[in-house]
């Protein structure tokens, strides 16, 4: 049970246990419409090292699009929950076990929220009744947490200056003041952009379609695609790299043209319609034999529309590949 872990508050079993340390992201990835609780409990004695590529190349080694990513160390349990009309579907647990290894643990909450079993180390797919609505939910299994919890992409994916710069009281100087990090980190932070109105707030007025879009992609595809990734290496994703070099503008598609046809690019400058990246993002998730066209491949079962709307407006106001 979940309630063993100490994870999780005796009192309120939804809630976070008091020494795990709440945080947010400002681009959260997109999980079907959920709303989500996150929250981090390091060992004791545990610091966070920073990915600072100015002050040592052997951070970065792909390059300073990795600034700024948290690495944590072993003992580490990360918590989040999912959340739809104020009830909990599903806590996992991500456990830093040693230095090679992360596990993912996922467990169902049941519909009265007093506590939550270990789902099978198989997919798993329920029907949830809120009280407002029956929510079609699935739990993945240990092998899906890693399909895109990959270590080229940080194991934990979401945690970076980037993303925890926020909120009134800044988490990064809140985290810091805790002297959770083995190295004081340059200032100014880094940001990125709320992609649309959800959980995490709204762009500010000043971020541009390419800020939003290229902050979406960052949360929601850049752990796989990046030159270092052992499947999804011929392009790159990730928020800092120009567009010239993410090896996108007017290429032919590695992996199918989604019945395009002989038009088909990754990214057709102003023709969403003939964007291979654009039709990924709408096309039907995995079947049973495997067989997917949606992208990211695993963990979503529900088209995100404003992220669809969003890239669509991003390639649409590209009008040609740069030099």
């Amino acid at each position: 049970m979940l309630a063993d872990t100490g994870c999780m508050d005796a009192a309120t079993p939804t809630a976070l246990a008091s020494f795990v340390i709440p945080y947010d992201v400002n681009s959260p990835l997109w999980s079907d419409g959920a709303n989500k609780t996150r929250g981090m409990r390091l060992p004791p004695g545990g610091k966070i090292h920073v990915k600072n590529c100015a002050a040592s190349t052997t951070d970065c080694p792909q390059g300073a699009a990795d600034d700024g990513k948290w690495v944590f160390p072993v003992g580490t349990v990360m918590v989040k929950s999912f959340l739809f009309d104020g009830k909990t579907l599903e806590t996992r647990l991500f456990v830093h076990h040693d230095a090679n290894t992360w596990v993912g643990y996922s467990y169902a909450w049941n519909e009265a929220q007093t506590d939550a079993t270990i789902v099978p180390n198989s997919d798993v797919e329920v029907m949830f009744q809120t009280g407002q609505r029956t929510v079609d939910w699935h739990y993945p299994s240990r092998d899906d947490c890693m399909t895109c919890h990959v270590a080229t992409g940080g194991s934990t994916l979401g945690p970076s200056t980037a993303q925890m710069n926020r909120g009134a009281t800044n988490q990064v100087d809140a985290l810091a003041a805790m002297g959770l990090f083995d190295a004081t980190l340059p200032k100014p932070y880094p940001t990125l952009v709320t992609p649309y109105p959800s959980q995490a707030g709204s762009p500010p007025a000043s971020a541009t379609v390419d800020d939003r879009a290229r902050s979406y992609l960052q949360a929601n595809c850049a752990f796989c695609h990046r030159p270092d990734d052992y499947v999804f290496p011929l392009f790159d994703l990730r928020a800092g790299v120009a567009l010239k070099d993410m090896g996108i503008c007017n290429v032919v598609p590695h992996k199918g043209d989604q019945g395009i046809g002989n038009a088909a690019m990754i990214l057709a400058p102003g023709h969403p319609e003939l964007s291979v990246m654009s039709q990924r993002m709408q096309a039907p998730p995995a079947d049973s034999n495997g067989n997917y066209g949606r992208m990211p491949k695993i963990a979503s079962y529900v088209v995100d529309q404003m992220a669809v709307d969003l890239i669509n407006s991003w390639i649409t106001g590209i009008t040609s590949c740069p030099q």
